[in-house]
């Protein structure tokens, strides 16, 4: 996956542009057409997971190694991670990239949430 730095928000932004489009590629079963778009909707969600843990992704190790340790993410991201990566033209890895998105931005907006209340106290 190429290394890449977007904020939240954007990567957010991103996947709700192009996620319909996924959606309609394997409506028409074809999986060829979704396999681009969907490993870059998973390297976007890499980019948002390491963003929300102010972490930058490790080239030199697995990816699914980093993962496991960050503190901020959804789930058993590891091993969804891991079969959306082995399998990204898979409607299954769609669905599950859909939950880990979902997943994320809820997860966002908690610590965001937090944070306003952290400012308006010390206000």
């Amino acid at each position: 996956m190429p290394e890449r730095h977007l904020p939240l928000e954007e990567v957010f932004n991103q996947w709700y542009r192009e996620k319909d489009g996924i959606a309609k590629f394997f409506r028409e079963r074809n999986k060829q057409a979704a396999l681009e778009p969907m490993k870059k909707q998973i390297a976007n969600f890499l980019d948002g997971l390491f963003e929300i843990n102010n972490l930058q992704i490790n080239s030199k190790d697995k990816i699914t190694v980093q993962v496991d340790k960050l503190e901020i993410k959804p789930i058993n991201s590891k091993d969804r991670l891991s079969f959306m990566i082995e399998s990204p033209n898979h409607y299954h890895s769609f669905i599950q990239l859909t939950e880990l998105f979902e997943e994320l931005e809820k997860q966002y907006r908690k610590l965001l949430a937090i944070e306003q209340s952290k400012t308006r106290i010390t206000d």
